[in-house]
């Protein structure tokens, strides 16, 4: 009898798991379809002829018009090479800075280096939105507005904000017996922050690196913000919205075919760094 009962109890138990586990492997599939579905149509739709597209855009089909993507790059290869050419130098110049500032924080002792910090943080807890009407008004006086320049300024101004704070807790971690070893060698500090510190916080520098990349790739309220009649200086989420989108005529084949041109880059960019950019994310999270 208490086999009976146990068998009994130990089968509604089984079935209740199985039914539990099957819901929730439903669910997650209808939401993956929901979230992949959009992307794969994006993909389709981008070498189709508008004839096509008004009638299959839901599914693919061939030949493939390969043409679009040509056509779409002489709308937007100008935008592209902007926002490459911001990414590149502001890259440059924003690491540069706040890897320079986070050594100071980590090995240097100045007087008010705890309050210059604060501060720092400080300024991470401030809304971009708070501060783009100030700084609208100051490249205006500064008559930099409708300029690449302004555009590429904030990613020296603004970026190393949040890198120094990541990049400080970093430095804080490394031994200090590395740093004593090379000032007793008479290593100078720059010779101690490019030769020790930076080589050995490539993972963090990359995954930074990544995340401002991505965020002025996809950055649309600043560009059009600043830049109100020189569209040719418009960096590439901005351009698409002017380039391929009008009031009265829309090509969608064209316009996705824009817009994949505009992500594939981002793409390649994530699955050559994707190492780098998971080690750095887990390394920064331990040390801190």
């Amino acid at each position: 009898m208490t086999a009976k009962i146990f068998r009994k109890s130990y089968w509604r138990t089984n079935w209740s798991h199985i039914i539990g586990q099957t819901f929730i492997h439903i669910t997650m599939a209808i939401l993956l379809f929901c979230m992949i579905y959009p992307l794969l149509m994006s993909v389709w739709c981008a070498f189709k002829t508008t004839v096509e597209y008004d009638i299959s855009k839901f599914y693919p089909t061939l030949p493939l018009k390969l043409s679009n993507l040509a056509a779409a790059f002489d709308k937007v290869g100008g935008y592209v090479y902007n926002t490459l050419a911001v990414a590149l130098f502001g890259l440059i110049g924003s690491l540069f800075i706040s890897s320079l500032a986070s050594y100071a924080f980590a090995t240097m002792h100045f007087p008010g280096k705890q309050v210059f910090f604060m501060m720092v943080v400080c300024l991470m807890m401030i809304p971009g939105c708070l501060t783009l009407v100030p700084q609208f008004l100051l490249y205006k006086n500064l008559h930099l507005n409708n300029k690449l320049l302004a555009i590429l300024l904030p990613q020296l101004t603004t970026q190393p904000v949040g890198q120094v704070f990541l990049l400080t807790m970093v430095f804080s971690a490394l031994p200090k017996d590395l740093f004593n070893a090379a000032d007793i060698d008479g290593a100078s500090q720059f010779q101690i922050y490019y030769n020790i510190a930076i080589p050995v916080s490539i993972p963090i520098l990359i995954t930074q690196a990544i995340m401002q990349i991505n965020g002025l790739w996809n950055d649309y309220l600043w560009p059009m913000t600043v830049i109100s009649t020189n569209y040719e200086a418009l960096t590439i989420s901005a351009g698409l919205v002017i380039e391929l989108r009008t009031q009265y005529t829309q090509n969608m084949p064209i316009t996705y075919s824009g817009y994949l041109i505009a992500s594939l880059p981002l793409v390649c960019l994530f699955l050559f760094g994707n190492k780098f950019y998971i080690q750095g994310l887990m390394s920064s999270s331990i040390k801190m």
